[in-house]
């Protein structure tokens, strides 16, 4: 595979750059457009754009807007760009009534001696379900500690069997009594949710077709991450404000969701700390990231959840990564360790006001999708490794010089291998893994050696293509937060003369999900008060998402 001419151009372009000084704003090099023979525009089907979604994101006043040569199809990109899907408002009531039809029972038959139940919609509907499935089902067999009441219960329950099944409510509940020997017991279930089981746990009746089947803990946030726009330079950076983020669930709810796409946002209103000591400087930040999500990351010896940089040179001395005046190409953090623990990055300016830089991983994949089929072939599938020993905290977890042999360091190993494009079960780009400085030895096969670099040199230009990259203001008292799974991120331009102190923290994707996974609960909850915690907890997140859209 052959490198084009006009890739080598960018590779010189970025190195004169990197070799700049870094406190100067460095200009933009002519824009070189890459081309390649399509190859269909697989992500023009891959990605559409929302443009309610789009509305309700504030964003910067003073963003600029760029002219752009590239050569992603439109339907990819985000904002002004890129295509927008057409939307068509409909008044409130109608779709709460169009949700109370759909999921209302209709009519109830027990059958087979009471050991199954057959329950039909206003939707057309009907499914047989096992009368052991209800009565396992129900939430009186859970305390308020949300666990079962008993281990035991599990070997009653072939014994149940239904006497009597009754709509109730106009066709809001069902109404059944279930008898064991001597023994019965009268229980109300929400039709609504039995309406969004029944795909998974019914036999369906009403048609010629397959039950669905839940596989995997799945995720809320899956439909959202289907409908990734990608995007350029000139997108608008969403922005919100730390207060609202606070005080409002509905707010964090749509924080949650711009992370996932676009994946980068601007929190202002967080303040500044009352002192700039270690444990101090990043208070303002640990606070709210606690009350939008939750704890920040541990690292393993730092006593700090998040980690301080400052313009300083003893800041610097704790290796390159600290040494503000060290340029640093585009990359994601926690390359180097294994799956990416910091699904979000949190970037707070507590002293100092800055102008960096990000890119969409997800533009660059798509991008080498289109354009470079072989190069995307090898950057999905061939294994490369991240690795480093940290030696940056001593044992108490303060920071340290990697250069001062007279203190004792707290050292640990990380190395995580794995493909620079990483590919969900669907084909679509679920990470973006890349940090040249912290790339390891690798073991690269000998005959797939020279391709793989070739494709790798492909990838590490584009990376630092202006065409990609946006640029910001970052002012003091305000945070900066990336999906790093997608987002790459650089070195930020410090004015000469500016003191800085900026303090970083991580949260993990499964506290994100089961984060949004409560909010959303909420949500629906507050739409109709019936379906509460009973109803709404316990369950799989393939289920509760029918019961926290409006298609249910």
């Amino acid at each position: 595979m052959m490198i084009r001419e006009e890739t080598r151009a960018l590779l010189g372009q970025w190195r004169a750059r990197m070799g700049a000084c870094p406190a100067a704003h460095l200009p933009i090099a002519p824009t070189v457009a890459v081309v390649a023979p399509s190859q269909g525009n697989q992500a023009n089907r891959r990605f559409a754009t929302s443009a309610s979604k789009q509305q309700q994101r504030s964003v910067l006043s003073t963003a600029t807007t760029a002219t752009s040569t590239n050569k992603i199809p439109p339907g990819l990109l985000f904002g002004a760009g890129g295509a927008v899907a057409p939307t068509v408002a409909r008044p409130a009531l109608e779709q709460n009534e169009t949700m109370v039809v759909k999921h209302q029972l209709v009519a109830c038959e027990p059958i087979n001696s009471g050991k199954q139940l057959v329950l039909k919609f206003a939707d057309g509907t009907k499914y047989q379900v096992h009368t052991s499935w209800l009565k396992d089902s129900s939430p009186k067999n859970r305390a308020a500690d949300f666990y079962r009441t008993s281990a035991a219960d599990v070997w009653k329950l072939r014994n149940f069997s239904i006497v009597s099944a009754t709509v109730a409510e106009e066709g809001q509940k069902l109404q059944v009594t279930f008898e064991t020997g001597s023994d019965s017991a009268t229980d109300f279930f929400e039709a609504q949710w039995l309406h969004a089981f029944a795909p998974f746990v019914g036999k369906p009746l009403h048609a010629d077709v397959v039950g669905e089947v839940v596989r995997g803990t799945g995720s809320l946030l899956r439909n959202l991450h289907r409908n990734r726009t990608a995007w350029m330079s000139d997108i608008e950076m969403p922005v919100f404000d730390a207060a609202t983020l606070a005080a409002s669930e509905d707010a964090q709810v749509d924080f949650l969701e711009n992370m996932v796409d676009p994946g980068i946002a601007l929190v202002t209103g967080v303040g500044t700390p009352e002192h700039l000591e270690r444990e101090f400087a990043g208070k303002p930040m640990e606070d709210l990231v606690f009350k939008i999500i939750g704890k920040l990351n541990q690292h393993p010896v730092r006593s700090t959840t998040y980690g301080v940089m400052r313009k300083t040179a003893d800041s610097a001395k704790q290796g390159a990564d600290y040494d503000m005046s060290n340029p640093l190409s585009m990359h994601t953090d926690h390359s180097v360790y294994q799956g990416t623990p910091g699904y979000l990055q949190f970037l707070y300016q507590a002293e100092g006001s800055v102008r960096s830089k990000v890119c969409d991983g997800l533009a660059l994949a798509e991008y080498v999708r289109e354009h470079h089929p072989e190069a995307f072939r090898l950057l999905t599938t061939v294994q490369m490794t991240h690795s480093s020993r940290n030696t940056l905290y001593s044992r108490e977890g303060a920071p340290r010089s990697v250069y001062d042999k007279t203190s004792a360091p707290a050292p640990f190993e990380l190395v995580h291998t794995h493909p620079i494009i990483q590919l969900d079960e669907e084909g679509l780009v679920e990470k973006v893994v890349q940090s040249e400085t912290k790339r390891g030895v690798c073991a690269l096969s000998y005959d797939v050696y020279n391709e793989f670099m070739e494709a790798y040199e492909v990838w590490t230009q584009l990376c630092e293509d202006p065409r990609f990259i946006k640029h910001f203001d970052w002012p003091e008292g305000t945070m900066v937060v990336t999906n790093n799974y997608r987002t790459l991120h650089g070195r930020a331009s410090v004015p000469p003369g500016m003191a800085r102190t900026m303090c970083f923290g991580y949260v993990n994707k499964i506290l994100v999900e089961n984060r949004y996974r409560l909010l959303k609960q909420g949500q629906a909850e507050r739409r109709n008060p019936d379906m509460d915690h009973r109803w709404l907890t316990r369950i799989p997140n393939q289920v509760l998402e029918k019961l926290t859209t409006d298609t249910n």
